[in-house]
């Protein structure tokens, strides 16, 4: 029956363990996509450096004061858009690399030609592009775009949009601009939103006198976001109802199967064969596994609420199960009067004694075979088998040694406990006299504050001779 008892622990524990196990995945799963986000996050950075650097040396940048936007924007582009990828765990899609400064296209995304075109106003940039695909009259056909001020880009198709559906709403610069983008559209075979595309900053964003506005304002947006993807995987991996119900239903068919095979071990140990069993007999083991099922589902549920949301180990989790199952058992057997007082107190103790050697058999165990659910069982076996071993082999000596000290430490924990309870006493006795004092010192009585203050001052252990305790003293101490 001993034997039977030690597989009944080992599969509670074995229970423990695994609903630890999967916490702990859920945990080192976490862990690894924030160190992957820090990662992404320091990448996503890197772009808006290269881009401080970019515009840190406005010598180098092409054109005048005036026209050095031009270049600025690409570059804001392009690292504005790598970084939104990187944060999230993407390749980078623009690039500078194999496109000369001057060529027809500033820089590809997605491996497709790209040209920037950043003029004072609507107008002026769609009058550039009509220029520059005059210039290069193959660069649409050969997947090229152009991306534009974000601003003027949504001005651009609102125009083009109400000229379809409201034209009377177009003033004449607008009916004159729809007209040239209706032209254009026909003689190049496009529609001008799959060509034109805008970029993420407006056209003032990218002045040389702002630039640096708009840097910082994206690398506020960049941590904020940043936040809140962390925000977002620490809650995806917090406990959730499902793994609770996960963790549940794996203890009750663990706990149930066990508790079965246990009791039909019982009937065949008896002598009674599968094919001899009784109504009564089948009855009877329904009954004790239909128990068992739910105690592991009350295991189960209650292990993985401590260990996820008390952050108890899970051996001592389990044990706590156990030792409440034990114990409540024995009450009510105590009140139905099948055991005395001084029974339930002792089996009570041998319950807390089995199930604290347990907790602490499993985590050294654990702690030594660092194997999900084997390192539990190997401990917890090895640990109830040296207790049974403790009660079958320690002799009559050895015990009642081991009661003299239990007797021993009681004592003492007694003594401690009542020079506790004087020191204390003393201790506030002291504090009321002292707050007392304190209190008196700065009374509005300035009599009555002095005399005090005397009081206090010896009460502290001042040296008398250096407390000005009447007239007498103060006019000798002035001079």
């Amino acid at each position: 029956m001993r034997l039977i008892h030690v597989l009944k622990s080992n599969q509670e524990q074995a229970t423990a363990a695994w609903i630890d196990h999967l916490k702990n995945l859920r945990i080192e799963d976490m862990i690894q996509q924030l160190a992957r986000q820090d990662k992404n996050f320091e990448n996503a950075l890197q772009q808006l450096n290269e881009l401080k650097i970019f515009i840190g040396d406005p010598e180098h940048i092409l054109g005048s004061y005036l026209t050095k936007h031009g270049e600025i924007a690409e570059h804001v582009q392009v690292r504005f858009c790598n970084a939104d990828k990187l944060l999230v765990g993407k390749a980078a899609n623009h690039t500078f690399e194999g496109v000369g400064r001057t060529a027809m296209e500033d820089y590809l995304r997605n491996g497709k030609m790209i040209q920037s075109k950043f003029y004072n106003g609507e107008k002026g940039t769609f009058n550039a592009i009509v220029t520059h695909l005059k210039s290069y009259p193959y660069f649409i056909k050969k997947g090229g775009s152009y991306d534009i001020p974000r601003d003027q880009y949504e001005s651009l198709i609102d125009i083009y949009n109400r000229g379809q559906t409201a034209r009377s709403s177009l003033s004449r610069s607008e009916e004159n601009l729809f007209k040239h983008m209706i032209v254009w559209e026909k003689e190049q075979d496009v529609k001008i939103c799959d060509v034109v595309h805008p970029t993420q900053v407006d056209y003032k964003d990218v002045q040389l006198k702002v630039v640096d506005k708009t840097v910082k304002d994206k690398e506020t947006k960049i941590e904020q976001k940043n936040e809140g993807i962390k925000d977002r995987i620490k809650d995806q991996h917090k406990p959730s109802m499902q793994e609770g119900l996960q963790a549940t239903a794996l203890a009750e068919g663990l706990e149930g199967g066990i508790t079965f095979c246990i009791k039909v071990y019982e009937k065949r140990k008896a002598g009674r064969k599968l094919s001899e069993f009784t109504t009564n007999d089948w009855k009877e083991v329904g009954i004790d596994t239909a128990k068992g099922t739910t105690k592991g589902a009350i295991r189960g549920s209650s292990v993985f609420a401590m260990t996820n949301f008390l952050n108890s180990p899970a051996p001592v989790a389990n044990s706590l199960v156990t030792a409440t199952f034990g114990v409540v058992s024995l009450a009510r057997k105590l009140e139905n009067n099948q055991i005395t007082k001084e029974e339930f107190t002792m089996n009570s103790e041998v319950v807390c004694l089995e199930v604290g050697t347990s907790a602490l058999s499993a985590m050294l165990g654990q702690t030594l075979i660092p194997i999900p659910v084997l390192g539990a069982i190997v401990g917890n076996t090895v640990g109830m088998l040296m207790l049974e071993i403790s009660r079958n082999y320690l002799d009559s000596d050895e015990q009642q040694l081991i009661q003299e000290y239990v007797t021993k430490m009681s004592d003492l924990d007694n003594k401690y406990v009542e020079e506790y309870s004087r020191l204390l006493k003393e201790i506030q006795n002291k504090e009321h006299k002292f707050n007392s004092l304190v209190e008196l010192a700065f009374d509005k009585d300035v009599n009555k504050a002095f005399y005090s203050s005397v009081a206090l001052a010896l009460s502290e252990g001042v040296d008398e001779g250096m407390i000005l305790k009447d007239l007498n003293d103060i006019d000798s101490y002035f001079n």
